[in-house]
């Protein structure tokens, strides 16, 4: 590394330390994240972008251009964003584009570049982190499959709600579903209701003068007492004090 790159790695990294940012992007299994000075040359970069890039270590990939990691046409169109980066200041902000896999393999990221300033305001570099669009799919879609049982409970709370109903939404059987939607949301499917109902209870106890009783029906609850337990458990007070105390509640 040269002492001009030296000089930007020395800053970045006092920067990033005194803000924990830097542990926090050595901790973080699925995002890329590399930092540049204004030559393009690599001057951090985090485990999982060390390992996509072909890297053993970090120290073998700084001071390295994106023509020393990657192919000629990939390391072009990387440049460029780079050089929009410089010219104008302007972040760039979740954009879609081939990323750099070490298995040689098609694979997307959903990437951020922004300027990095020193503390004079004078830009130094910039930083990006990338997310694997793929990996993130794959990852999240257990939960995008549930997005119709949630929805479902979000609108039709106020009636009578059966497990089984949810279940064949996602065309699980009911163990199978009641399985599932605790491996995801670490709560059953009767609790995620309940809390549903006690926060739309909560937000009409703060935002109306109805009876507790009458709210207690409206969403949902059919005996005022369970209600009132079901509450009191979930919130930590009663109705009544909940609405005496003025308090807001998000479940």
């Amino acid at each position: 590394m040269n002492k001009e790159a030296q000089e930007v790695h020395d800053l970045f990294c006092e920067r990033l330390h005194s803000s924990g940012l830097l542990s926090l992007f050595d901790c973080l299994p699925d995002v890329y994240f590399v930092a540049k000075d204004l030559a393009g040359r690599v001057v951090l970069a985090n485990p999982v972008a060390v390992k996509m890039c072909g890297f053993e270590t970090e120290l073998e990939m700084i001071g390295k251009t994106d023509l020393d990691i990657f192919t000629e046409d990939r390391a072009r169109e990387y440049m460029k964003d780079d050089r929009h980066v410089f010219e104008t200041g302007e972040s760039i902000i979740d954009q879609i584009e081939m990323a750099p896999n070490p298995n040689n393999s098609i694979n997307w990221g959903v990437v951020t570049k922004v300027p990095l300033y020193s503390r004079e305001g004078e830009m130094i570099g910039l930083g990006c982190i990338a997310r694997n669009a793929v990996d993130s799919y794959s990852a999240l879609r257990p939960y995008v499959e549930m997005n119709e049982v949630l929805e479902y409970v979000r609108l039709q709370y106020a009636r009578p709600i059966k497990i089984d109903e949810l279940a064949e939404l996602v065309h699980l059987s009911m163990s199978q579903f009641k399985r599932r939607f605790r491996q995801l949301f670490k709560i059953t499917p009767t609790k995620h209701i309940q809390n549903v109902r006690v926060s739309a209870a909560c937000h009409r106890l703060s935002s109306t003068h109805d009876t507790v009783a009458t709210i207690a029906a409206e969403v949902g609850f059919y005996d005022q007492s369970h209600f009132s337990r079901v509450f009191q458990r979930v919130v930590g007070a009663s109705p009544s004090d909940y609405r005496k105390q003025g308090r807001r509640v998000v479940l």
